[in-house]
């Protein structure tokens, strides 16, 4: 049997079930209130600017730091969850983690750290990102800085 609708006619069906795809694409994108600071070799970004970041625009961050630069360094917080990491790129595979433990005022010196590689590094910031356990990743000791 063949198709009897008109040249004129529009399928309506297609153009709802495109937008209905659109509408739930659009409610999985979750707004991510997260800051970054950093210091590279002709780069530096203030903590007190609260510069927000997405996930893209951090792992060219992070690739783009120079490991031969002794100063580099790239820290991440989330405003809404209030989590906090940072890293120093050793090596071009090599990364030092570190979390201040009640960091503020009254920070008495401790963290965890971490040595990683930076395919676990990169797993691990995908799960920062996305508010999901991302801790877990990494395999954590606590340490004490004195002041």
């Amino acid at each position: 049997m063949k198709d009897k609708t008109s040249p004129n006619q529009t399928v309506i069906q297609n153009i709802v079930t495109d937008e209905l795809t659109k509408q739930e694409i659009k409610s999985d994108v979750k707004y991510q209130d997260i800051i970054y600071h950093m210091d590279n070799k002709g780069k530096t970004v203030c903590s007190k600017d609260h510069i927000h970041i997405d996930f893209l625009k951090a792992m060219s961050e992070m690739k783009n730091l120079d490991w031969k630069y002794e100063n580099n360094y790239i820290a991440f917080k989330n405003k809404k969850t209030d989590e906090y990491v940072q890293f120093i790129r050793q090596g071009e595979n090599k990364w030092y983690a570190d979390i201040p433990i009640k960091d503020g005022k009254d920070w008495d010196g401790y963290t965890w750290s971490c040595y990683s590689d930076s395919k676990t590094i990169l797993c691990m910031m995908r799960l920062f990102f996305e508010e999901l356990p991302w801790f877990g990743m990494l395999s954590w000791k606590m340490r004490r800085f004195k002041h």
